[in-house]
C-alpha cells in the first residue's frame, strides 16, 4: 500500500469533546471484520481508553500504551535485547566518560582542549551531558551530526557576530548574563575555540554510549521508540509476526505525540487495510518544548465532531498565608465536596510537581481520606518507602548502620535515644560492676556502626538494656535471622512482600487512610523492584538496594494512573492524559512553583546555532558565555517556556468537570519574567 493511501484520518474536538467515545465507536466497527488496536499515549491515556472501551462494549480490542507496544515489538525485533532504567543507562554514561576524567583521552595529538564549560566538575558536567545527549538521541541527531553542525552554528555566530549591545538584548538579560555581553574579538576567539572543543568531547561521550549499549545488547527508554520503528520499516506488511500486524489502529491524545511516536505509528501502520484514525485536540498540545508535533496531522482527512465545550467551571480562588495551611484548605474543599456526594476517586489534587505531594497526603489523611498517586516522583522522598528500604538494605546487609538506626528509631521498635546509645556502645562483661557507669573500659575502638549492626545481632549489651527494649531487640534479630533465610530459600519477591508484612508497623485498621495509601505506596515500590529483575538470592538482595541506593539518589519513577474505589488522586498534571475528574484542586499557582521558573540548560542546541555552554570557562571578565545570553534572547525561550507553562495551566483547568479550586500561598510577586497564574485568574 502506497504513502498515499494511509493518510491518516484525524477526529478533533476540545476538551470533553466526544473523540475518545467517536474513535472506540469507529474501532468497534472495523474490528467486526478486521484485527484493530488501540493506542494511548501515556500511561493515562490508555487508562482512559481502557475504561472507554470497556463502557461501550469493545472488550474484545486490545488497548496499549504506545511505549509498551514499542517495548514488546523491540523484543520481538531482537530477542537478545536487554531493557535497562534510567539510573543503569546514566552508569553506563558513567563509565564511558571515564576515561576522559583520569587525562587518558583525549592523546595529546587530538589538540582538544579540555578547559572547557563545568568539565571541573565532573558530577555537574556528567548531568548537563547526559541531559543534552538525550535530547539529541530523541531527535536522532547522530554524533557526527553534533560535531558538524556546532562547527557550522560556531563559525556562522563568532565570524559575524550580532550587536551585542542593542538595548532590545541588554534589557531581555539578567545582570549575569549581560555582563558576558562585555566580550572583546580576543575573548570571542577564545570562546569559539572552547566551543568547538566542547562540541567534540560531547560527541565522543555520545558514540561511547552508543557504541557501549550497542556493544552489550543493551536497550534503554529513549531507544526503544527508534529500534521498534527501523524493524517494522524492515518487515512490513506479511514478514510481520501476526502479534504486530493490524489492520487498523486508533490513536487518543495524538496531540502530545513526538516525532518518534509519529514515525512509530506510520511504520505501524504500513501495509494496513485502512488508515490509522487520530484523536486530537490541538488546544491540548501542552508540550511543544518537550516535541509535541500536532502539526504532523495537519495535512490528513478531517472529522471535527460539533463544539461541544463544556460550560465554564467558575473556580473557587484563594490565596493562602503560607503552604501548610494551603494543603489545608485543598483537603477541607476535597472532603467537603466528598460529603456533598462526590466519589473520592472523582476527586483530584493537580500539581506541577508531584514530589511536592507529601503536604497533600497528610492533610487529607488527617480526615480520613486515602490518596494515590499518579506521574513522576521520587518514591525514596516517602517515608514508608524509605522505612521498606531500610528493612531490605538491613537483611543484605546487617551492618548498613543508616538503615539500622531508621529501624530502631521508626514505628516498629520505638527505641529511644538512650537505649540506641547503648546498643551503639561496648559490649557488658563481669567488669562492668566494679567501675561507675563513666568508669567502664574503653577498649572497644570499633567504628559505631560495626559496635551497633554487632549488638543487635548477637546481644552482647543485651545485659545493659531495660526488660521492654531487651525484648524488642531479641525480636529485631530473630526477624533477621528468618529474614536471611526466607531470602535463601524462597523467590526474592515472594521474600520481600513477606519481610515488609512481618517488619514493618501498619498505622492501625486495614481501613485506616493511611494504612490504605501505605499498601499503594508499598506495591509501587514492589513493581518498581519487579523491573528490576534482580534474580534470587542473598547476593542479589544486596545488588539490588545498590541499584535502589542509585535510584533513590537521580530517578523520577512514573506511576501509572489508576482509579481507585475509595481513593482521592494526587496526579502530576501530565499523568492526567484522557483523564478528568468531578471535582479537581489546583494549588501551588505562584511563580516559581506553577510556573516555574525557566533556567535554561547549561547547553543549548539548535539546528541554526549549533552547540551553546552556559558557563564561559576561562573567562576573566564573566562566568557566562556571550552566544548562550543571545540565543536566549534571540529565541525568546523564557517566553516559550511561559506559553508552555499556561498551556499546561489550561490543560489542568479543563480536567475539572463541576467543580475546581485554584490555590497559592504567600505573597503575590510583581509578576514582571514569571507570571502570577492565580492573580491573573481573579482579574
Amino acid at each position: 500500500m502506497n504513502d498515499a493511501a494511509i493518510q491518516p484520518i484525524v477526529i478533533r474536538a476540545g476538551a470533553r469533546g466526544g473523540k475518545t467515545t467517536r474513535l472506540v465507536r469507529i474501532a468497534i466497527e472495523a474490528s467486526r471484520s478486521e484485527k484493530v488496536l488501540l493506542i494511548g499515549i501515556g500511561s493515562g491515556s490508555a487508562a482512559a481508553l481502557r475504561t472507554r472501551a470497556l463502557l461501550e462494549g469493545a472488550n474484545e480490542i486490545p488497548v496499549v500504551e504506545i511505549g509498551e507496544l514499542a517495548a514488546e515489538i523491540a523484543a520481538i525485533a531482537e530477542p537478545s535485547l536487554r531493557f535497562i532504567d534510567e539510573t543503569s543507562a546514566y552508569g553506563i554514561f558513567e563509565r564511558v566518560a571515564a576515561p576522559l576524567f583520569d587525562g587518558s583521552w583525549p592523546p595529546p595529538e587530538a589538540s582538544i582542549h579540555t578547559e572547557v564549560a563545568e568539565l571541573r566538575s565532573p558530577e555537574r558536567f556528567l548531568e548537563h551531558a547526559w541531559s543534552l545527549v538525550q535530547r539529541l538521541r530523541r531527535a536522532e541527531i547522530s554524533p557526527r551530526e553534533v560535531v558538524e553542525r556546532a562547527a557550522r552554528g560556531a563559525t556562522a555566530f563568532y565570524a559575524h557576530p550580532p550587536n551585542l549591545s542593542s538595548p532590545a538584548l541588554l534589557a531581555y538579560l539578567n545582570d549575569a548574563a549581560r555582563g558576558s555581553l562585555d566580550a572583546d574579538a580576543e575573548e570571542l576567539l577564545r570562546q569559539y575555540h572552547r566551543e568547538i572543543d566542547l562540541a567534540k568531547i560531547l560527541a565522543e561521550l555520545y558514540a561511547r554510549y552508543e557504541a557501549t549499549i550497542e556493544s552489550e545488547r543493551l536497550a534503554d527508554a529513549c531507544a526503544v521508540l527508534a529500534r521498534a520503528t527501523a524493524w517494522l520499516r524492515e518487515n512490513a506488511g506479511a514478514a510481520r509476526p501476526a502479534a504486530v500486524a493490524f489492520d487498523a489502529i486508533f490513536v487518543d491524545d495524538a496531540e502530545h505525540c513526538d516525532e518518534r511516536a509519529h514515525d512509530f505509528l506510520s511504520a505501524l501502520t504500513r501495509g494496513s487495510k485502512r488508515p490509522p484514525t487520530f484523536a486530537c485536540n490541538e488546544d491540548g498540545a501542552h508540550r511543544p518544548l518537550q516535541g509535541a508535533r500536532v502539526e504532523r496531522l495537519a495535512d490528513a482527512a478531517e472529522e471535527r465532531l460539533p463544539d461541544l465545550a463544556p460550560a465554564a467551571i467558575h473556580p473557587t480562588v484563594e490565596r493562602c498565608a503560607n503552604r501548610e495551611s494551603e494543603a489545608l484548605r485543598a483537603a477541607s474543599w476535597i472532603a467537603e465536596r466528598i460529603e456533598a456526594g462526590i466519589a473520592p476517586e472523582a476527586c483530584a489534587v493537580l500539581l506541577r510537581d508531584l514530589d511536592d505531594a507529601g503536604r497533600f497526603e497528610v492533610a487529607l489523611h488527617e480526615r480520613g481520606i486515602a490518596t494515590a498517586r499518579a506521574g513522576r516522583c521520587n518514591l525514596f522522598r516517602l517515608r514508608e518507602i524509605l522505612d521498606a528500604f531500610a528493612l531490605l538494605t538491613w537483611v543484605a546487609d546487617p551492618f548498613a548502620h543508616d538503615a539500622l538506626l531508621r529501624i530502631l528509631e521508626g514505628r516498629r521498635m520505638a527505641l529511644s535515644d538512650a537505649t540506641i546509645a547503648i546498643l551503639c556502645g561496648k559490649g557488658a562483661s563481669g567488669q562492668d560492676s566494679l567501675f561507675g557507669e563513666s568508669e567502664r573500659a574503653t577498649d572497644d575502638d570499633r567504628p559505631k556502626a560495626l559496635r551497633l549492626g554487632d549488638n543487635v545481632l548477637f546481644g552482647a549489651v543485651d545485659p545493659l538494656l531495660g526488660e521492654l527494649a531487651r525484648a524488642r531487640v531479641a525480636w529485631l534479630r530473630g526477624f533477621h535471622r528468618e529474614a536471611q533465610r526466607l531470602v535463601a530459600t524462597t523467590p526474592l519477591t515472594d521474600a520481600i512482600a513477606k519481610i515488609w508484612e512481618d517488619g514493618l508497623a501498619t498505622w492501625g485498621e486495614p481501613s485506616d487512610a493511611r494504612e490504605r495509601s501505605r499498601g499503594l505506596a508499598l506495591e509501587v515500590l514492589a513493581a518498581r523492584i519487579d523491573a528490576c529483575e534482580a534474580g534470587d538470592g542473598l547476593a542479589a538482595l544486596r545488588a539490588l538496594c545498590e541499584h535502589l541506593r542509585k535510584v533513590a539518589e537521580r530517578e523520577r519513577t512514573e506511576i501509572p494512573y489508576r482509579q481507585r474505589a475509595g481513593f482521592v488522586t494526587i496526579a502530576e498534571i501530565d499523568a492526567t492524559l484522557g483523564i478528568s475528574f468531578e471535582a479537581a484542586a489546583i494549588p501551588s499557582l505562584q511563580a516559581g512553583a506553577f510556573p516555574t521558573y525557566y533556567v535554561p540548560p547549561a547547553f543549548l542546541f539548535t539546528p541554526t546555532y549549533g552547540l551553546a555552554a552556559r558557563e564561559n570557562a576561562g573567562g576573566l571578565r564573566s562566568t557566562r558565555a556571550v552566544k548562550h545570553a543571545y540565543v536566549n534572547y534571540r529565541l525568546k525561550l523564557r517566553e516559550r517556556h511561559i506559553e508552555q507553562e499556561r498551556r499546561l495551566f489550561a490543560f489542568a483547568r479543563s480536567r475539572a468537570r463541576a467543580a475546581l479550586l485554584l490555590t497559592a500561598s504567600g505573597r503575590p510577586t510583581r509578576g514582571i519574567n514569571t507570571p502570577e497564574f492565580l492573580e491573573e485568574c481573579r482579574r
